[in-house]
């Protein structure tokens, strides 16, 4: 299958890629659906207007706005053009800033295409909701790519902006176990947190930005409370736990559980060696920071749906039946099953016990499992995945 001609220049799924945001812009935009990307570009206007950017404004858009102030960096070179011109070329950042980063994996030409178009339905899913977070996946993938090169300084230029903007960004802190030059790492981190802290008080006060992190924090918690009880959010794993079960254990046990699982393999200093190792570890944290959020919903999984696909074109036998029928069973019910394109009746159930993450909670304990178990210094790596 993969020495067909599609598999061999990534030019045709780019341009699929590509062509996502200006379709749904073409749609959305005549009909005023674009409510998030409203609310990310009023974030920049607020700022500069030394507006709390966590209360509501329902005369602007709808819903709230909950990233960090570092968040303006991204947002202003859209913010200060037309609605019309700006959300286009947002969309079209995010497409383009998430091929750059698997690019950047340097993984062979057919596998890399393999895993954009198993994508295909969850990109679309977030950027046609006007998301970030293609934008956040590929900041954890070039965190992890730039310590494989080396550029550990550089490394934590996108681990610091992910954490500064979203929180998830944080989670690339552990790649600094594989990291070469240390010492470099730890002073990017330093420098860039400084940057990344003081960066948007161009646009406004030191005295409004601090209180401006005050009130991030405080919509945040305020914000895991609500989510918890949204038809739409929580699709997580101790999401799935309340909506099946009727039952709020809380998020603690679940957290505990599924650190243990994720760090666990990192005891395995040996594996370090192995590409293959490092690689499965960072499908393992893409996954993680969605199946264990309560803020993941529907578009957000484009980050778990990454880490997913990246775990499935390393395996020695890609088409294997169980591996067909998984990824059959990704792209029918996490993919396409909130999508209303079965019926309305399907999409809501599937969203109202949390379905969607089933199928990723599975991949994730089986790629959890061979991380602990699996001998990857013994298999024939690189030559085969990697270009």
């Amino acid at each position: 299958m993969l020495n067909k001609k599609f598999f061999q220049k990534d030019i045709y799924i780019v341009s699929i890629w590509m062509l996502l945001p200006i379709i749904n812009w073409v749609i959305d935009f005549p009909n005023n659906r674009y409510n998030n990307y409203k609310i990310f570009s009023s974030m920049f206007w607020h700022m500069i207007d030394g507006k709390n950017l966590y209360l509501a404004y329902p005369s602007e858009h709808g819903d709230l706005f909950y990233y960090g102030p570092a968040f303006s960096l991204i947002i202003a070179p859209f913010a200060v053009l037309p609605n019309v011109i700006g959300g286009l070329l947002w969309g079209l950042f995010n497409t383009l800033i998430l091929v750059y980063s698997l690019n950047k994996l340097r993984l062979k030409t057919e596998f890399k295409i393999l895993l954009m178009l198993l994508s295909t339905i969850e990109l679309a899913n977030s950027i046609w909701s006007h998301q970030f977070n293609p934008c956040v996946a590929a900041m954890i993938i070039l965190s992890f790519t730039m310590v494989e090169d080396e550029n550990d300084f550089y490394a934590a230029f996108w681990i610091l902006l992910g954490a500064f903007t979203k929180v998830y960004g944080a989670i690339g802190l552990i790649f600094f176990l594989f990291s070469k030059n240390k010492s470099k790492f730890i002073t990017g981190c330093v420098v860039w947190s400084i940057v990344f802290f003081i960066a948007p008080m161009i646009f406004t006060s030191p005295g409004y930005i601090i209180q401006t992190y005050v009130d991030w924090y405080h919509s945040l918690m305020l914000k895991n409370t609500q989510l918890i009880h949204g038809l739409y959010s929580d699709l997580s794993v101790m999401g799935v736990f309340r909506k099946i079960s009727g039952y709020n254990l809380g998020n603690s046990l679940f957290l505990f559980i599924g650190l243990v699982m994720l760090l666990m393999p990192l005891l395995r200093l040996k594996q370090y060696q192995s590409k293959y190792f490092r690689m499965y570890i960072l499908s393992s944290i893409l996954m993680f920071v969605v199946l264990f959020s309560t803020a993941s919903e529907h578009p957000t999984y484009i980050i778990c749906i990454v880490g997913l696909f990246l775990w499935m074109v390393l395996q020695n036998n890609i088409f294997s039946r169980w591996n067909l029928a998984m990824i059959f069973f990704v792209l029918m019910v996490t993919g396409l099953g909130p999508t209303y394109i079965f019926s309305e009746e399907v999409a809501l159930f599937i969203l109202q016990y949390g379905l969607k993450a089933i199928p990723c909670i599975i991949i994730w304990v089986l790629i959890a499992w061979q991380l602990m178990n699996k001998d990857f210094t013994s298999e024939v790596e690189s030559n085969r995945f990697l270009a």
